[in-house]
């Protein structure tokens, strides 16, 4: 089993910024000026943040840079990693994306639960890690044009929570 290191810094908190992540999307061939862009699956988009996790020796990116963030999730994070650097440890102390700290994944779905097109959508993903079930929750929102996570959470747990207490 592997472990996951989640002790941020500043330098996570900077790299927040940097995020910019882009989900794939499919465009239309633009045949009039209202053509429309054509928007991603929120589910596919949070399929793919489990992707590092499912490859040998894979790299597994700091949470700043795990997931594009909206702006005030990013800004929350920033807040938190700043306070957690202050206090000298951690204020989160685990992996949301795989709600533990050790991991080792198998069978990864995504399922878009609700949308409502180009302004908000909700995910679950599921996946086994180390012969038990995990179920994680993400709030998406659509800003610049692609789905930005704006919270993640679990039944036991409330990222925009824990991060902001």
């Amino acid at each position: 089993m592997r472990r996951r290191d989640v002790m941020l810094s500043l330098g996570a908190a900077a790299a927040l910024a940097a995020c910019q992540r882009e989900p794939e999307t499919v465009e239309t061939p633009p045949e009039d000026a209202s053509a429309a862009r054509a928007i991603p699956d929120p589910a596919s988009v949070v399929q793919r943040f489990y992707d590092p996790y499912l490859v040998a020796d894979g790299q597994i990116p700091p949470l700043a840079e795990a997931v594009p963030w909206s702006a005030q999730m990013g800004a929350d994070l920033q807040a938190m990693f700043a306070r957690s650097q202050a206090q000298g440890e951690p204020i989160l102390d685990f992996d949301p994306i795989i709600d533990a700290q050790d991991y080792q994944l198998s069978d990864v779905r995504a399922a878009t639960e609700a949308i409502v097109e180009g302004s908000h959508a909700s995910v679950r993903a599921s996946f086994t890690n180390a012969g038990q079930h995990e179920e994680v929750l993400y709030d998406l929102v659509w800003q610049d044009d692609r789905w930005k996570v704006d919270n993640v959470r679990t039944a036991e747990w409330d990222l925009r929570t824990i991060i902001s207490g």
